[in-house]
């Protein structure tokens, strides 16, 4: 595959920006093994809030997940959406229900594009920036950030942030899973979790970042499921509000199924270019994405049941006509 179209992918940022904020110009993403994609010209942005707990709210902007949490000196929100346009209405949402309040910090739980850029209005409001070690100077690249403005939180193992009677904790679990610097933000008195694209529920997850770790990812879960992070709500990625342990439970599902309908094929000697004939997966069928995602999730897997070595998601940008 020309190497340009690894450079340049980015799956799902074509997906949220099919609902996405209004752009001046079309935009054109590269799928790896795909014709590009040029999303339908749909302009319409929505912001759908949940209050979790006193002080604590989730906001569904388009497909992602993101929110925050108030704190005595200010306001800490996890997540900025996925561009300019997007943080600035996600920004003036939070100041409506939490008003007079100061953004104190801006946690971003992956390098994902459709979690970081919209970080600017945030940034521009005096947040600080919370990011995972590993990921940090990537996401300081793609927004752009230097100099003076590099002094963020850099998150090795596990930052706790917050008062006592709120404490807020901001951890890597230590693998490689979804990418290498998945973060999740937990409130251990409100029993509340963050869990990014750690935990997706009723929507088909992403497998193709270049850091993608299929048994990181099961132990990140297995750690999520134990009583250090024993929540009563929890926040996915994507898809919708479940019980913690159940929004688990279909994660760890859909890992499971397409890893052994991939390793099944590759035994057979199924042909790569069969894969999106015969790689469905029955009950996940009609669910979000999985009609872009799934068969390039299945073709990821098939490769590594080979010992082929798959570049995945490289440097992402969007080209713009």
């Amino acid at each position: 595959m020309n190497r340009k179209r690894h450079v340049l992918l980015t799956c799902l940022l074509a997906l949220f920006v099919s609902t996405g904020a209004p752009s001046a110009r079309a935009q054109v993403y590269y799928l790896p093994g795909a014709e590009p994609y040029i999303p339908p010209k749909d302009t319409t942005l929505t912001i759908r809030v949940e209050r979790l707990a006193p002080g604590i709210w989730a906001a569904k902007v388009n497909h992602v997940w993101t929110g925050w949490v108030e704190m005595k000196d200010g306001i800490l929100v996890i997540d900025a959406g996925m561009a300019d346009s997007v943080g600035v209405a996600l920004a003036d949402t939070i100041r409506a229900r939490s008003p007079n309040r100061p953004f104190r910090y801006l946690v971003l739980t992956s390098a994902h594009l459709d979690h970081i850029l919209g970080a600017k209005a945030f940034l521009s409001a005096g947040a600080t920036l919370v990011t995972q070690a590993g990921v940090a100077s990537e996401i300081d690249s793609t927004l752009a950030i230097s100099g003076s403005q590099e002094k963020g939180i850099r998150v090795q193992s596990r930052k706790r942030l917050g008062s006592a009677d709120r404490p807020i904790d901001v951890v890597w679990l230590g693998h490689n899973a979804a990418s290498k610097g998945d973060l999740v933000v937990y409130l251990p008195k409100q029993r509340v979790l963050f869990a990014g694209d750690l935990v997706w529920n009723r929507s088909v997850p992403w497998l193709l970042d270049a850091d993608f770790d299929l048994k990181g990812w099961h132990a990140s879960l297995d750690s999520l499921s134990t009583k250090t992070f024993a929540s009563d709500r929890l926040v996915p990625g994507h898809g919708t509000l479940e019980k913690p342990l159940l929004a688990i439970h279909f994660t760890r599902s859909y890992l499971r199924d397409a890893d052994e309908k991939a390793s099944t094929m590759a035994g057979w000697n199924t042909g790569l270019s069969e894969v999106r004939r015969v790689g469905y997966l029955g009950p996940y069928e009609g669910m979000e994405f999985y009609d872009e995602v799934n068969f390039l999730n299945i073709r990821r897997l098939y490769n590594e049941a080979k010992g082929i070595k798959t570049p995945g998601r490289g440097r992402v940008s969007a080209v713009r006509k």
